[in-house]
């Protein structure tokens, strides 16, 4: 129950932490996901909901309100907000231990095992929340954006910019509305990229593949400048521009040329819409596996459920897309049809 307490706890203060910090920085606060249970605005009404989130215990979304927004107080005040709380328990402890190994109070009795147990509690809480304070603030990427990652790439004004272009995309995308005036960044860095990735969908709507081929093959150029994840959503992308409007020769010569086992291996396990299009046709045009092609299929209404709101309508169309093409060139699969035949 300590446990829990504490995990429930930390993870309160540093989403408060993440709300006050966006707030005093000229940010609005969007939603707040304490271990799954989500806080969010929709019609300026706050709402609660069961979602996943990107983070150790929570995460909290903010949108900037100005242009010169910047997120280094929302980075730090987690941090701020742990030695409030690790001060707050440490003292009361070291003086109820005191007091219950003093021999004024009987060892066994009602007081002792009280303040036995505000100890224990205290010593968990402090803990728990210094193991997520480490992972929070280590400056690099985990196995999400933590803060100390993000407080590393806000050296550069570019980064700044692309930051808060992103979550201004991704509220919006959050609320269901639909951004035409997104940015697109020359200059490539993670967070550059992620902005420019959200441009390749717009070009995907309208069709205009070469348009976003022009954009994934400056990030796909530029490996050395992004992290793993968004080189790999990039080359997904472009896999599937690739596999769906060119010859198959072209597309295996890329296939070969550009694509390696872990960054296979990456696409098909990847729980993404972007990835599982990729590995349909790829595993149905190239490497003629129609497990594969059904095993990433099973995925696709998990994926959907991560997708945000703005972008699941133009997501089931790209899929229809992938699933008329798997049609196409393997007719044989009924690939439509819910069983194997």
């Amino acid at each position: 129950l300590f446990v829990l307490l504490g995990m429930i706890i930390n993870s309160l203060l540093v989403e408060l932490g993440h709300a006050l910090g966006g707030k005093i920085s000229g940010y609005e606060v969007f939603s707040i996901n304490i271990l799954g249970l989500c806080l969010y605005r929709k019609n300026k009404k706050i709402k609660i909901k069961i979602a996943g989130f990107e983070g150790l215990m929570g995460e909290t979304k903010i949108s900037p309100k100005k242009e010169d927004a910047n997120p280094k107080l929302y980075c730090l005040m987690p941090l701020i907000f742990y030695a409030v709380e690790a001060i707050g328990l440490m003292i009361p402890y070291f003086i109820c231990s005191q007091r219950a190994f003093s021999g004024e109070i009987t060892t066994g009795g009602g007081e002792f095992t009280n303040l036995l147990f505000f100890c224990i509690f205290a010593l968990i809480t402090v803990t728990i929340g210094g193991m997520y304070v480490i992972y929070n603030i280590f400056p690099a990427k985990l196995d999400s954006m933590n803060d100390g990652y993000r407080l590393t790439l806000m050296s550069k004004k570019e980064n700044i910019l692309a930051f808060n272009e992103l979550q201004r995309i991704e509220c919006a995308l959050a609320k269901g509305e639909e951004l035409n005036d997104i940015k697109v960044f020359n200059e490539i860095t993670t967070f550059t990229s992620s902005i420019n990735l959200y441009s390749v969908y717009k070009y995907l709507k309208d069709k205009k593949y070469d348009e976003a081929s022009v954009l994934l093959d400056n990030i796909i150029n530029n490996k050395n400048k992004v992290d793993k994840d968004t080189y790999c959503y990039a080359l997904a992308q472009k896999l599937f521009i690739v596999l769906l409007t060119k010859d198959i020769n072209e597309a295996q010569a890329f296939y070969k040329e550009r694509v390696t086992q872990d960054e296979k291996r990456f696409i098909s396990n990847d729980i993404n819409m972007a990835s599982i299009r990729s590995y349909m046709l790829i595993s149905s045009m190239l490497e003629i596996s129609e497990h594969e092609t059904r095993f990433a299929m099973a995925h696709v209404n998990k994926a959907l459920r991560r997708t945000l709101p703005g972008r699941i309508a133009l997501e089931k169309e790209l899929y229809q897309l992938t699933l008329d093409k798997v049609n196409e060139v393997r007719p044989e699969w009924h690939i439509k049809e819910a069983e194997i035949k």
